[in-house]
């Protein structure tokens, strides 16, 4: 028996409706990596906007321009992945808990222990599983594609095209059939890996229906945010305003960019909450419905 994918698709809503508090909790964790991100790497961001805003102006950039780029990426990203990997454990640790333990509801869902741990790993776990079975397949399709231009034969060129899509396939493939990993994680308080594979046997085209919507559903909550970005940015110069202070220091970027900075991590942090949970309880609903519908 498969569990019904349009009702699970809107169990965020539900959760945020059943219990608004939680909105606030996880806007405010958000909110907490805004401000570390910023107030410790404000120039590395400010370096960065300027680096692409260069980039753009530039008539005819070269693949130096390019590659000059990317230690300016890598500074401005050095705090930015460690603390969004351990926030983003804290907070899909929490919506699981909200759907699959409702009645733990001290903190707005949130802790800091073994369960948060847990899903670090399998969260790291799955993006090196499905980021080295993407980066294998593509490797294969730009040989099949290089060889078929060396080769001037348009078969092979057209089997090129034809992987791509057998590439993004597998991509999708794998990202389904480990979507309840971090649930079933949190569920049964132990790393839940590859047993993500049985448990959607059966489930898939639903869990992918399901997590359609949820997507279409976060795309909304996108515009609405990037509405009241444009507005919150046209009184504050908003985040891109920072590329002019990238001769300064970080304290003096601070003290002039202070009030855009912290208007656009508020506006953010709290649709970021909202994302967050459209995006993921419905996988831990999912993974309930189909608990219940095994008896266990």
């Amino acid at each position: 028996m498969s569990f019904s994918a349009t009702d699970a698709a809107f169990e965020g809503f539900r959760v945020v409706r059943r219990r608004p508090v939680v909105a606030l909790a996880w806007g405010l964790t958000y909110l907490l990596l805004y401000l570390v991100m910023f107030g410790l790497g404000a120039d590395k961001w400010a370096a960065l906007m300027a680096a692409g805003e260069a980039l753009e102006q530039s008539a005819n950039p070269s693949m130096a321009d390019f590659q000059a780029l990317g230690p300016v990426y890598a500074s401005a990203f050095a705090l930015a992945a460690p603390a969004g990997l351990v926030i983003g454990a804290v907070l899909s640790a929490a919506v699981a808990r909200a759907v699959l333990r409702p009645e733990e509801t001290r903190w707005g869902y949130l802790r800091l222990g073994m369960d948060e741990v847990r899903v670090l790993v399998v969260t790291l776990a799955v993006a090196v599983i499905v980021g080295l079975s993407s980066g294998a397949a593509m490797t294969v399709v730009g040989a099949a594609i290089g060889f078929g231009a060396a080769s001037g034969q348009p078969l092979l060129i057209l089997l090129g095209v034809l992987l791509i899509f057998a590439a993004f396939a597998l991509v999708v493939w794998l990202a389904v059939k480990f979507s309840l990993a971090v649930p079933m994680t949190v569920d049964r308080r132990k790393i839940v890996i590859l047993e993500s594979f049985s448990a959607t046997k059966g489930h898939f085209w639903a869990l992918l229906g399901m997590a359609v919507i949820a997507v279409v559903m976060s795309l909304i909550v996108s515009i609405l945010g990037m509405i009241i970005g444009a507005a919150t940015d046209l009184a504050t110069g908003g985040v891109q305003s920072l590329s002019r202070y990238a001769d300064l220091g970080l304290g003096q970027i601070l003290a002039r960019a202070w009030p855009a900075l912290l208007v656009s991590s508020v506006v953010n942090a709290f649709l970021s909450a909202l994302q967050l949970a459209v995006l993921y309880a419905p996988f831990s609903a999912a993974w309930q419905a189909i608990r219940m519908s095994r008896g266990r």
